[in-house]
């Protein structure tokens, strides 16, 4: 099953377009939880190329973590920049 997840986990996208990101995150999180819940149904034995995999598998993860992290950055830079462009937008297109 170990297998299974790492097939599940794609290398993360640059970030770059977040909801090409978000989109991507969504499908392999909805392909391993479809796994995890076949995982809780029986007894798991870890074989120990399934503890290198499961290697392979955690730093994915830690990649995915670092992308969607510098995205939330992104989209939170994003947001202060446009209150602050309303801030101080003219409240009337006579103002300009």
């Amino acid at each position: 099953m170990i297998r299974e997840l790492l097939e599940a986990t794609p290398e993360p996208p640059d970030g770059s377009d977040i909801d090409a990101l978000l989109y991507t995150f969504d499908v392999m999180r909805a392909a391993r939880q479809e796994i995890l819940d076949a995982m809780a149904a029986g007894p798991i034995v870890i074989s120990d190329e399934d503890r290198a995999l499961a290697e392979v598998l955690a730093a994915r993860d830690a990649a995915w973590l670092e992308t969607l992290g510098r995205a939330k950055a992104t989209v939170g830079t994003q947001r202060v920049g446009t209150k602050q462009l309303r801030r101080y937008a003219p409240a009337d297109a006579r103002d300009l």
